[in-house]
């Protein structure tokens, strides 16, 4: 008797732990779903945003990922995702990242047109953003101009090149030291000549000059040159588009 009561309980014990086991097995099953469903629903949301953003630079491959691209051809911004956790969390950050975005976006046409003007081809362009929301800039440059020219004619380009980089950077801290001088000065230098579009202008420019192998780099103190010309630019374009058109509030009698 004393042995069947010890077996029917070994049988019992046997079957609740079978039967805490299943449960268990369900609960973390369910667990497990349930973290997959949200972490969906978050990379969804992300995707999402990133997609969003990617309208501020229609120019450009966006793209995001923790390092610059590699390619050699091509325009793209590639965009930390941390800091895009970022951006979702803080709308100041927000704020000051889509500016850098729009910025990336100016900087691409503003470079393309000069590139054009002046007989250049831009081979490729690759934009980073990092994780601190620092800008980081490769672009590749060919002189088609330069390529066409024999061996001599174009060491004697380049010469004449380089005396305009030196001579562009005289001027550059002759207007400097102008500035300091009076209030006036600098007044003058924003609003005319030194306004923040032609700073931008001059930057690619001397960039350009200046790059031996046709390799230009651009940091967040350049970007942000870039983004001023942007603010400057779109400044202009709600001036012109809010002023009333000739004729336009007229009241005609006869």
């Amino acid at each position: 008797m004393a042995m069947e009561i010890t077996n029917n309980y070994r049988s019992y014990v046997a079957q609740g732990m079978a039967g805490n086991s299943a449960a268990g097995s369900t609960k973390k099953k369910e667990t497990e779903k349930t973290q997959e469903t949200a972490e969906n629903s978050k990379f969804k949301k992300t995707a999402e945003y990133a997609n969003e953003l990617a309208k501020l630079v229609p120019s450009v491959d966006f793209k995001v990922g923790n390092v610059c691209s590699s390619a050699k051809s091509g325009k793209s911004l590639t965009v930390n995702p941390q800091l895009l956790k970022k951006m979702q969390n803080d709308p100041e950050k927000e704020k000051d990242m889509k500016d850098m975005i729009k910025g990336v976006e100016s900087m691409s046409r503003l470079a393309e047109g000069m590139a054009k003007a002046t007989g250049w081809t831009i081979v490729y362009q690759h934009s980073y953003i990092d994780e601190n929301g620092k800008y980081h800039c490769r672009m590749q440059t060919r002189n088609d101009g330069m390529l066409k020219m024999s061996a001599k004619m174009r060491e004697e380009r380049k010469k004449i090149s380089e005396k305009l980089f030196e001579k562009t950077k005289e001027k550059a801290t002759e207007r400097k030291e102008k500035l300091a001088e009076t209030l006036e000065e600098k007044k003058a230098e924003k609003a005319g000549d030194g306004s923040a579009y032609n700073k931008a202008e001059q930057l690619l420019e001397e960039k350009m000059s200046a790059s031996q192998d046709g390799t230009i780099y651009l940091n967040d103190a350049d970007m942000k040159t870039i983004i001023e010309a942007t603010k400057e630019e779109d400044a202009g374009k709600t001036t012109i588009k809010d002023q009333p058109q000739v004729g336009a509030n007229l009241d005609l009698q006869i």
